[in-house]
């Protein structure tokens, strides 16, 4: 393929980093991914292997978009941290290892264009807002639901970070307080994670649940979300008990927030919410409306991606762009 000229309009680069995968896309000025790579983040390896990973990675995307890394206009790339925003530094990555890490200046060292870095649900939501689901919607609350739960805001056509860049956590919410340790906050009940881990908790009581099947011949790791969407629409009770509990603590936590904050969108993604789709997006609105204040509130959209797994790395990307 022939290079991309100068004169042609500007892409930029959108990575999505996580403990375990990262995705990189080249994005053009109208949204579209026209270069990808997908690699393993290694992150057990140490962070500058991590790096490494994630600059051929960027390299390789290039290539496929017919350009270098220095024609790209910017980078942005959502980690799976509270980010220092103004300097780019990831404070506290328990999935990567990384506490205090200044990955901005790395990958501006290393690649020699303008870089950004967010939280990783900050860019999912700006890309829903720019490109997606909750575009032309004003303000809203965006919920992730994957491994974990994390959550970003759209205030006044915004990011909305706060002063100490950590706005929107609601994964860290307190639902149980005084619970035992890791029986206490949104993420800890409301989680793949968690919706996993309850789910063997009680299965003894669901002898005939299709999950001690499909638990068994899981060869390693926990169950994924697939698995879990495909008992939850055979109507296995197990599975329909666990998911349905966590929609209801879930919507709970979303309803406070929409009650402190007076917003009446809500954007749900992440894997879980990805493969249990509307009726799991329903039940959480159900939750919603049982709990929110004032009854004008009950009126809340609650609104599933559009993007799915590319929000983060078109969301990254539009990002970037804004600091063109």
């Amino acid at each position: 393929m022939a290079r991309r000229t100068s004169t042609e309009p500007s892409l930029v680069a959108g990575i999505d980093l996580g403990g375990t995968n990262m995705s990189i896309g080249i994005v053009d000025p109208k949204g579209r991914i026209v270069g990808t790579c997908k690699r393993k983040t290694k992150a057990h390896e140490g962070k500058d292997v991590v790096l490494d990973r994630l600059v051929e990675g960027l390299t390789r995307a290039c290539t496929e978009a017919s350009i270098q890394p220095a024609d790209l206009a910017a980078v942005g790339i959502g980690a799976p941290s509270a980010i220092d925003f103004d300097h780019g530094v990831v404070i506290n990555a328990g999935n990567l290892g990384w506490k205090n890490v200044p990955l901005r200046d790395l990958l501006l060292q290393r690649l020699g264009v303008p870089v950004v870095v967010d939280n990783d649900v900050n860019v999912a939501a700006w890309g829903e807002a720019t490109l997606g689901v909750g575009a032309g919607r004003g303000d809203f609350l965006a919920v992730w639901v994957g491994t974990g739960v994390g959550g970003g805001l759209i205030l006044n056509g915004a990011l909305w970070r706060g002063p100490l860049f950590t706005a929107g956590e609601i994964g860290h919410v307190i639902l149980q307080p005084g619970g035992a340790p890791g029986h206490q906050t949104v993420e800890d009940f409301c989680s793949r994670t968690s919706i996993v881990r309850s789910m063997e908790t009680i299965a003894g009581f669901y002898p005939s649940s299709r999950f001690h099947k499909v638990r068994a011949e899981k060869e390693e790791g926990p169950l994924g979300s697939s698995a879990i969407r495909d008992l939850y629409a055979e109507g296995d009770e197990l599975t329909q008990r666990v998911v349905d509990a966590s929609a209801e603590l879930l919507g709970l936590a979303i309803a406070n927030q929409l009650t402190v904050l007076s917003l009446q969108t809500v954007v749900l993604g992440g894997g879980v919410v990805e493969a249990l789709g509307k009726p799991y997006a329903a039940k959480i609105r159900e939750s919603i409306v049982a709990h929110v204040f004032p009854s004008t509130l009950r009126k809340v959209d609650v609104l599933v991606t559009q993007l799915e797994d590319k929000a983060g790395v078109l969301g990254a990307a539009m990002l970037a762009r804004s600091g063109c």
